[in-house]
This record gives structure tokens, sequence and C-alpha cells, in this order.
């Protein structure tokens, strides 16, 4: 099993290009067929012997281990983990915002065993640490905004994200991303063009 870095590095917002980075994923997912279809809450602890980052890395982890592993034993095409994520510390509460692709036919059990990753990940899982809903489509540019909402302050504007922007803490570690499979490398290697902005404005 890979070695997760560990990063304490503070930061109080999302970069823009981070931002920007989401809002692309978000319309190349549906591009490749893997449209982002489950919200996760998970409710982190921040140590100093691990950040909540680091909890959520670990988290990731688990999930690509498991994906790989029920994909081969049901004979499906492989494919690589699929979403966005952003954490986030309100009044020192540390959690993450996660929209991720799951598979058909593994949505349940994803939802099973969120709890014991996180029990396994922070050495523990309490009551309502873990919250996941379904995503329409119809308002998966909405649930970016929403999850991005702790943007640098200077973009706002840019991102039209007036309706959602609000502090969201001092958070150590790598702050929000997307996977591999929607970043940039990706998106480049296949041309894929960006939605224009005004698709973004309108979700509201």
């Amino acid at each position: 099993m890979p070695k997760i870095a560990i990063s304490r590095r503070p930061t109080h917002h999302i970069n823009r290009r981070v931002s920007q980075s989401i809002f692309r994923a978000v319309d190349y997912a549906v591009f490749i067929g893997r449209a982002l279809n489950l919200y996760v809450v998970l409710n982190l602890i921040d140590r100093d012997s691990a950040s909540a980052a680091t909890v959520f890395a670990k988290i990731r982890q688990k999930y690509r281990t498991w994906l790989r592993y029920r994909l081969k034993k049901e004979g499906r095409q492989l494919e690589a983990p699929t979403y966005i994520y952003a954490l986030e510390a309100p009044d020192g509460h540390h959690h993450v915002n996660w929209a991720v692709h799951v598979p058909e036919g593994l949505e349940e059990e994803f939802r099973q065993r969120l709890p014991r990753w996180l029990k396994r990940a922070q050495g523990e899982c309490r009551p309502h640490d873990v919250h996941v809903d379904p995503i329409r489509q119809s308002h998966v540019k909405r649930l970016a905004k929403y999850i991005v909402k702790g943007t640098d302050p200077t973009f706002i504007d840019h991102f039209f994200l007036g309706d959602f922007a609000a502090p969201q803490g001092l958070v150590h570690g790598k702050r929000a991303g997307v996977s591999p499979s929607l970043g940039h490398a990706a998106r480049r290697a296949v041309g894929f063009r960006p939605r224009r902005g005004s698709t973004w404005r309108q979700a509201a």
C-alpha cells in the first residue's frame, strides 16, 4: 500500500486554480460517462499526529483499493476513482464535502463501507460522522459551487459564488482537489474543452 504523504501547510481559502479545476472536472466527469452521483460529508478529527487532510487521503486510498477489487471481481471494466472534494473547518469543525462517482450497483456497498473506512483512518467513527445523498444531475453545478464556497474572496465574482461564499476556517494539508482521472492532464490528453462560463453563471 502506498505511503500517505503528510502535509501540514495551512490555508484559509481554496485558491483560484483549484476552484477552476473543480468546475471543469464536474463537466469532464459527464463527458467521460462517469457523472458524480453521490455527495458525501465526513466529519473528521484533526490531530497533530494526523491532520484531517491526511485522514481523508487514507479514506480515498481505501476507496481506490475497494473500487478496483470490486470491479475486477465482477469482471467489469476497471475505471479510475472519479471525484472532487473540499475540506472545511468553520469554527474548528473539520469535515470534507466529497462528490464522487460510484459505479452502478456498488452504491449501497460504498455507503456501508464509509463508516468502516473512517474508523480505520482516524480511530473512531462517531454518530452522524457520515452522511451520503444521491446527486441530482440537474443540481450538480450548484453542488460544486457549494463545495468551493471557501474560495479565495478575490475570485468570488469571477466564479459566480456570491450566493455561496463564506469563510471556511483554517485547514492544514491539501484543502481541495479533483481525482487524477478528472485533472488537467487527463482533460488535456483528450482535448476536452470546458463549458462556457455562462453555464456556471446560471447554476445559482
